[in-house]
């Protein structure tokens, strides 16, 4: 009887423990559940790996190999028995004093005079890429990927509030490589409605798509079905390439040859239209986790597309590395880019965000970043978990 009460004294706290932790992990975003785009998935699981000897970090935890550093010559205490060659070390979160130090300037990888030269784009009609954007993907509208079977939170009517918004382009995942998404298309039924109601509303929409890699095939044919899709006579008014998967084809060099080859083939097949390339910033693959994706082919890809979409997003980075500064993050993202693009005068649209993670002050100096950068727009990621309240701010975007 006693171990019983016991049980039922120690159940109560624990069950109200539990259940606040359910309420505020709800309450992270006005649906309830954080967005799920793939970006999330590789901003935050792979990502902290800084170029520093440390063994800790305030990014996320992880296991790394690190080899050791040399033993001093001027050493007074008796010889210890050797060290192995490598020492293996499970990171936790720490204090800012473990964090790598933020360079202001990139550095290139190779001497310029090695880098391939850089043939720019010709001049293509670029306006459906100005001003304030606004992001749904297929967990927002998309009844497959709603979880326990819910209703999607963003409908065609949702393209009444958007506009409403003073959005000017929807940026909208039509197609994905999923067995929840069969077909070329991500619900042809849904994206029509929506795409004749956004435009109604006097919304732009342009439609992007995250390759693999593992079947260039599989990944065009998804693209031409966006360039061709038609409803009641309306088509995307652009497409995007969202680069950032890695874990099919794991081999950088042979990703990159792949990624290179994808786009040859997109700028083939789209003509004279523009195309935005969505790749994960700089900052991300060149500071905070080399080893994501090294040696990406910036130069290669430069003719290929119109506008840059970088996805700074800030709230992935830890406040005492530096890069939780949505004005610095940014504003540090785009310049990088144009001088690995070797294009200074690059068409460049950040995305910031993501993840109802932001106040107004970082809306304030993430459109405050663009107008520096001189970018075409801003967008945040994305429509469903950015507070209503803070598109009076983020409209001051340029363009």
């Amino acid at each position: 009887m006693h171990v019983l009460l016991g049980r039922r004294f120690i159940a109560k706290p624990l069950l109200a423990a539990v259940l606040v932790g359910i309420s505020t992990w709800a309450g992270a975003s006005p649906a309830g559940v954080p967005p799920h785009h793939e970006a999330i998935e590789a901003a935050s699981a792979e990502l902290p790996i800084p170029v520093s000897s440390t063994t800790t970090t305030t990014e996320a935890p992880t296991t790394t190999t690190f080899a050791s550093p040399p033993a001093t010559a001027a050493a007074s205490p008796p010889p210890a028995p050797p060290r192995p060659a490598t020492t293996t070390t499970t990171r936790r979160p720490s204090g800012p004093a473990a964090d790598p130090p933020v360079p202001r300037a990139p550095v290139p990888a190779t001497p310029v005079s090695a880098l391939p030269p850089v043939s720019p784009p010709p001049v293509r009609d670029i306006a459906v890429y100005k001003g304030l954007g606004t992001w749904v993907d297929a967990y927002d509208f998309s009844p497959q990927f709603q979880p326990n079977g819910g209703p999607p939170p963003v409908t065609p009517e949702s393209m009444d509030d958007i506009a409403a918004a003073g959005v000017k382009t929807l940026y909208l995942q039509a197609a994905k490589d999923d067995t929840r998404s069969p077909g070329d298309l991500v619900n042809p039924e849904i994206l029509g409605p929506m795409l004749v109601r956004a435009h109604a509303r006097g919304l732009k929409v342009v439609a992007w798509y995250l390759p693999k890699f593992y079947d260039l095939d599989s990944d065009m044919r998804r693209l031409l079905a966006m360039r061709d899709f038609r409803a009641e006579g309306h088509g995307f008014d652009g497409m995007g390439l969202d680069i950032e998967w890695t874990k099919d084809v794991p081999d950088p060099g042979v990703r990159n040859a792949r990624l290179v080859e994808l786009s040859q083939r997109l700028r083939a097949a789209v003509g004279p239209e523009a195309l935005a390339a969505i790749p994960l910033p700089p900052v991300l693959i060149e500071t905070v986790n080399p080893k994501y994706w090294p040696a990406f082919p910036w130069r290669e890809l430069a003719p290929l597309y119109d506008v840059w979409m970088p996805m700074t997003y800030w709230t992935f980075r830890s406040q005492s590395s530096g890069w939780r500064d949505a004005y610095r993050y940014t504003e540090e993202n785009v310049r990088r880019l144009r001088v690995n693009l070797g294009l200074p005068g690059a068409a460049v649209h950040p995305v910031g965000g993501t993840d109802n993670k932001s106040n107004d002050d970082d809306y304030r100096n993430f459109v405050r970043a663009c107008a520096v950068t001189s970018a075409l727009g801003g967008s945040i990621y994305d429509w469903r978990t950015t507070p209503t309240g803070s598109f009076a701010i983020l409209r001051g975007v340029p363009g």
